[in-house]
């Protein structure tokens, strides 16, 4: 990677671009989502400029940027970007407060929660929390010493849990990128625009002076600008990408969504990963249908649960997405195994950007340093090291469903939260740790955006660029804190004067009431349905190994495990399954009958598709926002 001065410069600018626009583009405008993904719209916008606009000019200059400094640039805003909504800033402050603002006689938390809420986790301000909820009178400053605390102690917990994951990143880059060659979609891109972006002579590279390229992009400009339109003047009629189809006499619905990016990302998967996930998706619209037939149940639904899909199929695919990350570790022992020796022996590892003794202990004193944090903050040990296991064995499963899949979004069906609370019970547990579940939520709460994949695509992209620039690491330091001291500033900002309540419904209300309303159901009305959850849970879990076992022994066979665990999530359910079916089908013609060639011709033409509808979405953003105009969302995944 190219860690100069000036990459350092320039991504330190942008991130901090992006941790002002983005919550105003989401709290304000009521937008698109511009970074809550794997792949951030507003990352990618800014480097389409950079490397379209700026880099150009700066070569005819005889200072044009190199690929690695613009790799090193990208890597800074895609870190940067999990933070400044809702990877950290949009879930830290709602629910830090919201169960003190949200607490009423008729929901009974003043009893049930807020006696058990450490003093440094939550402002103690009952006045200072009800004001950033409502606004502040004309005049009155920013109560920020009802926060500082609280702030400060969640940071250091969420920079303990980051650097966890960089150095899992680290131990694992090797075995994903070398040994097993992922695909890492995601990555194809960003890699693309700049690919030649140093040849003497052109001010583009070879992406941007493709016409299919440009062909791709016009596409969803065109569409998302016409729909647009129509906030401004009703006579743009819009063009419906979405909808939904009733099927078996309207006993089972499937929504329907067309989306340019995911069809043009899932031309890049290999076909028998986009093949499984839409057949398991069909697949489990049929177990639907079939357990509604049958008046099969297993209760009520878990916090965090994603999509609409019954506990039995989502208990099912969580035991798919254990086994997955149990197979994950298993086939990387070998791997492992070889950097354990290293770092006891104190040996380096010239490719990684860590060495492998501070990766290893890295990773094991940040795993410890984030159990004693929660056993700080009144968590007992047992439940502080289920939760940190389970949250970073989710973590790491999604990511390397993303690195295989490239889907811009991806979401765990269950999270650790609902496993802890129905299988030790809440009388077990106690409102103590209950109430520190709950709080949990700032870090494993909305999976899409999550700094797990922001780092095992950085490591991708800068194994792609040569040897490993060890002050990498600073860099995505550096992203990482000017991202959330400007995401955090102007959010407060935004709620404190027009009032949370008044911004956002989802991040104000709907998510600071989530786990708390959750926790309250179980610990009033406990369910005795443990052992048929476990039971199902299991059954995914040997469902998923055997299709593993499959895949590993026989080369014939058709079904990608991936495609299990997540096929009845929410990114997928309603947003994907439709554009990965149609992506399947095109790739399969256009390799049946064009040959690898043409598949290779056509690639400029699908990256189009993303980056227009990227670019586009992007656009609207500040449009809307120079107008007024709130709600024009073109692209949420």
């Amino acid at each position: 990677m190219g860690t100069t001065w000036r990459a350092l410069l320039v991504g330190t600018v942008l991130v901090a671009a992006i941790s002002l626009i983005c919550p105003w583009g989401f709290l304000v405008v009521k937008g698109s989502q511009l970074a809550s993904n794997a792949i951030p719209l507003i990352a990618v916008l800014f480097f389409f400029v950079l490397v379209g606009g700026v880099s150009p000019l700066l070569k005819g200059l005889g200072r044009g940027f190199s690929r690695a400094e613009l790799a090193t640039v990208y890597v800074m805003m895609l870190v940067g970007s999990v933070v400044v909504v809702t990877g950290l800033t949009g879930s830290l402050l709602p629910v830090m407060s919201g169960v003190l603002y949200y607490a009423t006689p008729e929901n009974n938390w003043d009893l049930l929660f807020v006696p058990n809420l450490h003093a440094w986790l939550v402002p103690q301000d009952r006045e200072a929390v009800r004001l950033f909820y409502e606004g502040l009178p004309r005049g009155m400053a920013i109560p920020w010493e009802a926060w500082l605390r609280p702030l400060a102690v969640w940071i250091a917990f969420i920079l303990v849990f980051y650097w966890t994951t960089l150095c899992c990143g680290v131990l694992l880059r090797g075995q994903w990128v070398e040994n097993e060659r992922l695909v890492y979609p995601l990555t194809r891109l960003p890699q693309a625009m700049i690919e030649d972006i140093e040849a003497p002579g052109a001010g583009w590279g070879r992406l941007l002076r493709s016409r299919l390229l440009w062909l791709g992009f016009a596409i969803p400009l065109l569409v998302h600008s016409w729909n647009s339109l129509h906030f401004y003047q009703p006579a743009f009629q819009p063009l419906r990408l979405d909808g939904y189809i009733a099927l078996l006499n309207g006993q089972v619905g499937v929504p329907v969504r067309f989306s340019f990016p995911v069809l043009g990302f899932c031309y890049l998967m290999s076909l028998n990963v986009s093949f499984s996930i839409w057949f398991f998706f069909v697949l489990g619209v049929m177990e639907e249908w079939v357990f509604a037939r049958l008046g099969v149940h297993l209760g009520e639904s878990d916090i965090w649960s994603s999509g609409s899909a019954s506990p039995l199929l989502l208990h099912q695919e969580a035991g798919a997405m254990v086994a997955l990350v149990v197979f994950v570790l298993w086939t990387a022992r070998g791997h492992l195994r070889g950097l354990w020796d290293k770092a006891r022996r104190g040996e380096e590892a010239p490719g990684e950007v860590l060495s492998p003794r501070v990766a290893v202990w890295g990773f094991l004193g940040g795993g410890a340093g984030m159990v004693a944090w929660l056993c700080l903050t009144g968590m007992d040990l047992y439940v502080a090291v289920l939760l940190v296991v389970g949250a970073l064995g989710v973590y790491l499963g999604l990511s390397r469903i993303v690195c295989e899949a490239g889907l811009p979004s991806c979401q765990t069906p269950m999270v650790p939260q609902a496993f802890i609370t129905r299988g030790i019970g809440p009388g077990t547990l106690g409102l103590q740790n209950m109430t520190g579940l709950g709080l949990s939520t700032v870090w494993i709460g909305e999976t899409a955006a999550s700094m797990m994949n922001a780092v095992v695509h950085t490591l991708k992209l800068g194994s792609a660029e040569g040897r490993a620039d060890r002050r990498l690491p600073l860099a995505l330091l550096l992203a990482v804190l000017v991202g959330t001291a400007g995401s955090i500033w102007f959010t407060m900002t935004l709620a404190y004067t027009y009032g949370g309540i008044n911004l956002h419904g989802w991040y104000f209300e709907g998510l600071p009431k989530w786990p708390f309303d959750y926790l309250a159901s179980v610990y009033n009305n406990p369910e005795r349905s443990f052992a048929p959850r476990l039971a199902v849970t299991l059954g995914g879990g040997g469902l998923m190994a055997l299709l593993l076992f499959l895949r590993q022994r026989l080369v014939w066979w058709p079904l990608h495990p991936l495609g299990f665990p997540i096929a009845m999530t929410y990114p997928i359910a309603y947003y994907a399954w439709l554009s990965i079916f149609l992506g399947w089908a095109i790739k399969g013609v256009v390799l049946r009958y064009g040959g690898v060639r043409a598949y290779r011709n056509l690639t400029p033409l699908f990256l189009g598709l993303a980056l227009g509808e990227f670019f586009t979405a992007s656009v609207w953003v500040f449009i809307d926002g120079a107008t007024g105009v709130q709600g024009n969302t073109i692209f949420n995944f």
